[in-house]
């Protein structure tokens, strides 16, 4: 049996629209007709997967059926008035930073205010992606920590499966009740394990990895991407990071020359820092070029 799901999109990139703004349209929730006429119309800039991820749920088959409502919000406060006016949210795709900002406190409030609010999964979505994980691991996001997942949002470099893919294929399985993984046209059975525990972590692991060197990997262990199958991908890379177990950091060999290590650093395989630690943390260490690990 097919479930009813309200999606909202809080994001102050929704391209502006001059019949728009005379009919204020901005201030309150944009309906689903009106996102749409934005992504058929409209310049997205960055936001071209966006742009598409709106067009794939306007044109569903679950829309047309009337098992999904869309609306789009310019901020967040204007989505927490939506709310207590009635308007459901099942999933929400939330972009993290509005204006200028100190310590990212106005987007984690914002974000608090929604999870508490509501009991929709949410999708922080930010160009600033590396940057939040150790923000979102803080105390007070324990209790909400099944509730929410960080995504890079749209970005330049290609990869073999976007963000805003997962997001649409998530949207159509809550809708359908059940679990499905297509990349690139292909069908992925994925099943949770102790390198990757949600379908979504397929993203971090082919930024690491990079997208072509995981789809030529998939067909070497039949597309299924389970804990064997990812072990393999990842040894067979080669790649490594070391870690100082003293100081508790773990440091890019990109960042310098071996000669400057002595014996207190050790290899970890990507495979030995994702079960010791995280797949968070490789890709922070890998993006950052070191990783101080909390004591």
């Amino acid at each position: 049996m097919k479930s009813s799901i309200g999606i909202f999109i809080i994001d102050d990139w929704i391209p502006i629209n001059k019949e728009f703004i005379d009919s204020d349209k901005y201030s309150q929730a944009i309906n689903a007709d009106d996102l749409y006429h934005l992504a058929l119309n409209e310049d997205w800039k960055s936001l071209s997967n966006m742009q598409q991820l709106i067009k794939d749920i306007r044109t569903s088959e679950e829309y047309a059926s009337g098992f999904i409502s869309l609306y789009g919000f310019s901020n967040p406060e204007i989505a927490l008035t939506s709310i207590e006016e009635g308007l459901t949210a099942n999933v929400i795709i939330y972009d993290w930073q509005y204006g200028a900002e100190i310590n990212h406190k106005i987007s984690k409030e914002w974000l608090l205010f929604l999870l508490n609010k509501t009991s929709a999964f949410i999708f922080i979505y930010s160009f600033i992606e590396p940057q939040l994980s150790s923000l979102l691991n803080e105390p007070v996001f324990n209790k909400f920590r099944d509730r929410f997942q960080l995504f890079l949002k749209d970005g330049e470099i290609p990869q073999s499966y976007t963000s805003e893919e997962f997001i649409y294929q998530y949207i159509v399985n809550l809708v359908s009740n059940q679990i499905s993984i297509r990349i690139n046209g292909v069908n992925i059975e994925f099943k949770s394990n102790n390198l990757l525990s949600n379908a979504s972590d397929i993203l971090y692991l082919q930024r690491i990895i990079g997208s072509k060197y995981f789809l030529d990997e998939l067909p070497k262990i039949d597309f299924e991407v389970n804990e064997a199958g990812i072990e393999k991908i990842l040894n067979d890379s080669g790649k490594f990071i070391f870690y100082n177990e003293k100081e508790k950091i773990l440091i890019n060999p990109a960042e310098l020359e071996v000669k400057e290590l002595d014996e207190t650093y050790q290899k970890l395989s990507y495979v030995d820092v994702i079960k010791n630690f995280s797949i968070e943390i490789l890709e922070d260490t890998l993006n950052r070029g070191f990783y101080v690990l909390k004591s």
